[in-house]
């Protein structure tokens, strides 16, 4: 069976996964890990590509092209198949309990025998671990929470990665005879940061031949269940794809039930039946038996027969969104249309992958008005880094690119700075001062007690260089949870201090979190979207960064980057605005 894309990136991520736990170097590890990254964003099936194609993607290097090839061509990775042979399955399970990384997880195997989650959950239960060094009784109560967390995330799969699955669907979807309208819903249409199955809505009026045809989609691997108006397939990756199918003039009600989320659909529900009226995924209806159906086409027109707006998709959580979609209030939420540049982004100065003046074009192909490079400051080993001479010369090379570009777009030059242990940053004051923009970021000791780990965060807003909060709670998803802040605390400083919140686009960080995005929002932050890209492809991932920011309801006004060049100068100069 040919190997898909997401299938491949897999494999080469839990290559890298084990040789981190055996030990190995961390930049053979790192390499695997792009690789599997640069696999899964691939616009192209990697079965159909030679090994030389393979090579001139950036991030796959000789070697991880070497290995793609052998696991295409022989179906296996020898030196995957030895390691998996050397530690139980379980043990690498285990490193993606958010809290328990590779040598921890070996730790236990080596020193308990613990070798899967269900002897983690007894060894945890027994209180073995607190002896040991480096856990603790502490250790333990955060590792059981985090156990019961992974057994209900274990089959959710990233934003980014679901959505690249279900838009092949949806495209092999409408090219189904008789399909007129097709759509995926569900936490998806909600972008929320995780998704479980995927949820796909067809309109025909010949449910039975779209339905058999669907389990012949290129992506299907195997039919699990099927009837004259659904199915459920998993793909050749394994995520569940559930499809149902609707009259076309039943889509719009079809697709607003289905899309959710389950708390605003009963909320919905409740003020139809106030007006006297019956809504379900068929319609809206009223009469004696429910049988005049007043709205079902669209979701506007549903919507608009109960009196309310149409909240965006992302709102539907029951917040606050239906009484303010029925007095009309609903707020004017930030799209990607409205972003007129991305403030941060990452070269070959530090760890990106493209040159500066490639990703400003690719920036300035998209129609960006300013772009900011904003590669890691000397503090951060794990990566390539700015020294003082590094610093002078990509500085240089900014001022010429802008002459040369001449307005078509203007590239900040900037930093991620990384947030010492007491708040510090990587540079003397007036370092810092001379850029045009600096991010200051978690990167390292992420696991510290709530005071501390807060008052870190806030000596660095508190800095008069600091213009960003990057992905405040340097969490990554699925592994790593957020840093334990006081939010509040955070928000409030930021506010004072003029410092906006990023919105980290990258579906591994989408960062801040939309719960925390919403209380931002009520205490009256402003924000920065922002990719955090590393090639010119990811800047592309804009839209899971805007998705967050919706479902936390932020506007577009106090999203930093949509405001044109000129306010945004000021507000990185400190000066005073008007929101």
């Amino acid at each position: 069976m040919p190997r898909t894309n997401l299938e491949v990136a897999a494999a080469l991520h839990e290559l890298a996964d084990l040789l981190e736990i055996n030990g190995g170097d961390r930049f053979r590890t790192l390499a695997y890990r792009r690789a599997g990254d640069a696999v899964r964003g691939l616009g192209r099936d990697v079965a159909t590509m030679t090994e030389a194609e393979l090579t001139a993607v950036h991030g796959i290097g000789r070697a991880t092209a070497g290995k793609v090839q052998e696991l295409l061509v022989s179906g296996s990775i020898g030196l995957l198949e030895q390691l998996r042979a050397k530690y139980p399955a379980g043990v690498l399970e285990m490193t993606r309990v958010s809290g328990l990384g590779p040598k921890k997880a070996l730790a236990l195997h080596d020193a308990l025998g613990v070798g899967s989650l269900e002897e983690l959950e007894e060894a945890l239960k027994a209180g073995r671990l607190r002896d040991l060094k480096g856990f603790g009784a502490r250790t333990e109560e955060n590792l059981l929470r985090a156990l019961a967390n992974h057994s209900r995330e274990e089959r959710r799969i990233l934003l980014g990665e679901a959505l690249g699955v279900a838009e092949e669907m949806l495209d092999g979807l409408r090219t189904i005879p008789g399909v007129e309208r097709a759509s995926y819903a569900g936490s998806l249409r909600r972008m929320r940061d995780t998704i479980g199955d995927l949820d796909l809505l067809a309109a025909t009026s010949c449910p039975g031949e779209v339905v058999e045809a669907f389990g012949g989609l290129p992506n299907v691997g195997r039919v699990s269940a099927k009837g004259p108006t659904k199915a459920s397939v998993l793909t050749r990756g394994g995520l569940q794809v559930d499809l149902r199918v609707v009259a076309p003039e039943e889509f719009g009600s079809a697709l607003q039930y289905f899309t959710g989320s389950k708390a605003h659909n009963v909320k919905v529900r409740e003020h139809a039946v106030r007006m006297g009226c019956k809504l379900s995924e068929y319609g809206l209806f009223r009469g004696p038996l429910w049988e005049q159906r007043i709205a079902a086409a669209t979701e506007e027109e549903v919507y608009g027969a109960l009196g309310m707006q149409t909240p965006p998709a992302p709102m539907r959580e029951d917040r606050g969104e239906v009484e303010l979609a029925l007095r009309g209030a609903l707020p004017s939420l930030v799209t990607v249309r409205d972003l007129r540049g991305d403030l941060q982004s990452h070269s070959v100065y530090s760890d990106g992958r493209r040159t500066v003046r490639e990703m400003a074009l690719a920036a300035a192909a998209k129609g960006y008005e300013y772009f900011a490079i904003t590669d890691h400051g000397r503090n951060l080993s794990v990566v390539r880094n700015l020294s003082l001479e590094d610093i002078e010369r990509q500085r240089a090379e900014v001022r010429a690119l802008n002459e040369e570009l001449a307005g078509r777009i203007v590239v900040l030059h900037g930093l991620e700075a990384n947030i010492g242990m007491e708040g510090d940053l990587d540079y003397p004051d007036e370092v810092l001062a001379g850029f045009d923009v600096v991010v200051a970021s978690l990167h390292h000791q992420l696991r510290g007690e709530r005071e501390a780990m807060t008052r870190r965060v806030l000596r660095a807003i508190e800095h008069p260089a600091v213009h960003i909060l990057g992905h405040p709670t340097g969490r990554m998803l699925p592994r790593r949870p957020a840093s334990d802040l006081d939010m509040e605390a955070v928000c409030r400083a930021a506010l004072a201090h003029g410092v906006a919140l990023e919105i980290n686009a990258n579906p591994r960080r989408l960062d801040l979190k939309d719960d925390h995005a919403f209380l931002a929002r009520q205490m009256g932050c402003l924000f920065a979207i922002s990719t955090d890209a590393h090639s010119p492809r990811e800047l592309d991932l804009m839209r899971f960064g805007v998705g967050t920011a919706q479902r936390g309801w932020v506007e577009a006004k106090d999203v930093v980057n949509t405001w044109p060049l000129e306010k945004l100068r000021r507000f990185l100069a400190k000066s005073p605005l008007e929101r």
